[in-house]
């Protein structure tokens, strides 16, 4: 048990609460977050952020099956903030905790993908003759593939993971992503 808690500790917890700091921090910096000090009032500011971002890329797509080229509406204060693509994949997962871990997992997925694009060439010669058409084909593919196993990161991790405690892993995990977030929000303030 103390074994499975260390490794717990070790490929769940310090990742998490890595990413989890440095997102919030980094959200506080560019003011992302606005007055947010809690945790509960971070993740309900990311939720209606993802909400009025979902409304208003519906809004655009209406307006364009009608015809008109743009909706002329008072703009969202998040919209007119153009977001760094880092929080707006972190968005897109959903932000909070499931956002956090489902980015951690994207990217895993994503880095472990370009090693194996790279490893399978023997050199630059050989990368460039392989640049069709089918290899974009492909990499657009895997990119919308990665996204959904990142959303399903549940099933992602559990396949890796063996063990008879997964409850701790969860735990650790959880913990770890409030103990990031609360230190960047008490820095941050």
């Amino acid at each position: 048990m103390v074994e499975e808690l260390s490794r717990a500790l070790f490929f769940a917890g310090v990742p998490v609460a890595a990413i989890s700091y440095l997102l919030t921090w980094w959200a506080l910096k560019k003011q992302y977050l606005h007055g947010e000090t809690t945790l509960k009032g971070v993740e309900s500011h990311f939720k209606s952020v993802s909400k009025a971002r979902s409304r208003r890329k519906k809004e655009k797509k209406e307006w364009r099956k009608k015809g008109v080229a743009e909706h002329v509406a008072e703009p969202d204060k998040q919209e007119i903030q153009k977001m760094n693509p880092v929080f707006e994949k972190w968005l897109s997962f959903g932000g909070g905790f499931y956002g956090v871990v489902g980015l951690l997992t994207y990217a895993v997925v994503e880095l472990g993908e370009i090693s194996d694009f790279f490893n399978r060439f023997d050199g630059v010669s050989s990368l460039i003759s392989d640049i069709t058409p089918n290899l974009f084909i492909g990499l657009f593919i895997n990119s919308i593939t990665n996204f959904i196993v990142a959303i399903a990161w549940p099933v992602y991790w559990l396949r890796d993971i063996h063990s008879d405690h997964i409850w701790i892993w969860f735990v650790i995990a959880y913990a770890a992503y409030e103990a990031g977030t609360r230190l960047a929000l008490k820095k941050g303030s």
